[in-house]
């Protein structure tokens, strides 16, 4: 049984087409990750056009089968010039599963990336144990990395964890936007404390951080329309920033903030510098965003220091996720086999 597979823009799409893509989305979610709240329609279409953090450019290819919506695959390239890698994003409806679907998608969405100098193919947020992890080591995929998703439901959690006072000697600063020019250089400086978290086996390589690639990310973020709100703690002989967290709403998630990283310089580090910034993120978000009812955020597995953290800002770890990755010409010759076993084109 044949499968049409053609490309798709959410941004030109019509309603109907985007609550065929909302239907969809919904239908996989609940199988494959049953503990996470269902987006509401609005929510959807604003994560399904919203550009992340360092991505260049996301393209989006559906299937059709017998005239239904049966799956979705989307790309994304970063902007790293040293970047090889793509990610990629397959989701196929629960009932039309094991029908060659997925594979014809992710063999049509990888057309092209070697011309492009893409060789590594990356799957991330795929749920441990469930279909997408049978799914992805059936096409050769190596996982490289294990994630935690932690989630704090505002309305659940006791506001006095986020009462953590500032450490002698330092002092909270915090903005909207673009980083005030009197701290962007220590706080590039203060960025590329990230670069030892850990990141499992993954080939991921965290981005040299410098005052330029700051003000990009302020760039990009404005032009997404996303709302990006940093907070750091300043060592006040030095008058530079030691430790940051930040943290992004998109568009058309108004009750949902997403936490992004957190760093302290090594030097810095054993005097809680990290759990002092992320409470005052969460105190300054709701002062002014009152209507946020859940943040998201995610941890490697064996960050045990971070996991800790949020643990006690009130996060709760709802589900393990996997990141797996694959060399382009191996997987493009195992998605030609198994295509042919099922005699598609």
């Amino acid at each position: 049984m044949s499968v049409d597979i053609f490309p798709f823009d959410p941004d030109k799409a019509s309603d109907a087409e985007l609550r065929g893509q909302y239907e969809l989305a919904i239908a996989a979610f609940s199988v494959d990750r049953p503990d996470a709240p269902k987006p509401g329609y609005d929510t959807f279409v604003g994560r399904l056009r919203a550009i992340p953090p360092g991505v260049g450019r996301q393209r989006f290819w559906a299937a059709r089968r017998q005239g239904h919506l049966a799956g979705l695959a989307i790309t994304q390239l970063s902007r790293s010039e040293d970047d090889n890698s793509i990610v990629v994003d397959v989701r196929v409806h629960p009932e039309l599963r094991r029908q060659g679907i997925g594979t014809a998608l992710l063999r049509r969405a990888l057309g092209g990336s070697s011309a492009e100098g893409r060789e590594l193919i990356v799957g991330r947020g795929v749920t441990a144990g469930g279909d997408g992890e049978q799914w992805i080591r059936a096409r050769g995929f190596t996982v490289v990395q294990r994630v935690a998703l932690q989630v704090l439901r505002v309305p659940e959690v006791d506001p006095a964890l986020w009462e953590v006072p500032v450490p002698a000697g330092h002092r909270l600063e915090q903005w909207t936007g673009a980083a005030p020019d009197t701290l962007v250089e220590s706080f590039a400086r203060a960025r590329g404390a990230i670069h030892d978290a850990p990141v499992g086996d993954s080939s991921y390589r965290h981005p040299h951080w410098s005052v330029p690639r700051v003000r990009q990310a302020e760039h990009d973020a404005r032009r997404r329309g996303v709302e990006h709100r940093a907070v750091v703690v300043v060592h006040e002989a030095s008058d530079a920033v030691v430790g940051l967290t930040e943290l992004e709403i998109f568009p058309g998630m108004p009750d949902t903030a997403v936490q992004q990283d957190t760093a302290v310089l090594p030097r810095h580090r054993g005097r809680g510098l990290g759990r002092t910034v992320k409470a005052a993120m969460m105190r300054w978000l709701l002062a002014e965003r009152p209507e946020i009812r859940l943040v998201v955020t995610n941890v490697d597995a064996g960050n045990d220091y971070m996991t800790r953290v949020n643990h006690q800002l009130g996060y709760v770890t709802t589900r393990i996720m996997l990141t797996a990755e694959a060399a382009l010409g191996a997987l493009e010759s195992r998605l030609s086999a198994l295509a042919w076993e099922r005699g598609m084109p």
